[in-house]
């Protein structure tokens, strides 16, 4: 099982990719309904009817479970952190400012 292991640690998958999973997961379950459906009125057996989509429900979840590297074409790239600017005290004196004032307009309608 170690050869799996590479696969599932370092496996991701992009905002398309989950996109494309999800479109892939709903036609599959639907095909694997339909074509399990018409198994079992050709041949009159409920079981057969069954494990079809059971057939198609496993089917489904190794295509749209395991992290394939179509689901990560277009990774997302982040910013990186910076350093805090000095800017940021000004947004602090600000949110002080705001609080402040939030804290003496409730004084005043409670009087």
């Amino acid at each position: 099982m170690d050869f799996l292991k590479p696969v599932f640690e370092g496996g991701r998958i992009d905002f398309a990719g989950q996109r494309l999973a999800s479109n892939l997961s709903s036609a599959l379950v639907v095909g694997s309904a339909v074509v399990a459906l018409f198994a079992g009125l050709a041949t009159q057996r409920l079981s057969l009817c069954f494990y079809t989509y059971v057939c198609g429900i496993v089917l489904t979840y190794a295509v749209v479970l395991l992290p394939w590297p179509p689901y990560n074409r277009s990774p997302v790239v982040w910013l990186s952190r910076k350093a805090p600017a000095a800017s940021n005290d000004s947004v602090s004196q600000s949110l002080k400012t705001l609080v402040e004032d939030v804290s003496d307009d409730s004084d005043a309608s409670s009087e």
